[in-house]
């Protein structure tokens, strides 16, 4: 995901998949809110956001932008948390090994290829 959009807007994309690597699995494998969503958020932040506290009309942009890229993959796929998308827990090693089996990683690349999409209608936004 943050790579992905790293072409778009010219950030380092190995420092952005070091940065997003503990987001998988919902964070770390804890099954809230997909990665997918969080590195979308990231991306939206590096291209809105702001760079000092004191900049609430960045932050406040950024917000509007997160929150309709949210909307936008809640409606498409009826949930935000990693674990009601595909319906194991990953902190189980049981069901990692059926996350490998039911091949779902395809799955997931679906949801960052859909959110990347939408992520960029809203890039084109400003």
């Amino acid at each position: 995901m943050i790579t992905i959009l790293g072409e778009d807007l010219d950030y380092d994309k190995s420092l952005a998949m070091k940065m997003a690597t503990g987001m998988g699995g919902g964070m770390g494998r804890w099954g809230t809110v997909c990665g997918v969503v969080t590195g979308g958020a990231m991306a939206l932040g590096f291209c809105f956001g702001r760079t000092k506290a004191e900049e609430k009309e960045q932050r406040d942009k950024t917000y509007t932008k997160v929150q309709e890229m949210i909307r936008q993959f809640d409606r498409e796929f009826g949930a935000v948390q990693c674990r009601d998308l595909i319906h194991l827990n990953l902190m189980d090693p049981a069901d990692r090994k059926k996350f490998d089996e039911l091949g779902l990683r395809k799955k997931c690349a679906g949801f960052v290829a859909r959110n990347v999409e939408n992520i960029r209608k809203i890039l084109k936004e400003k």
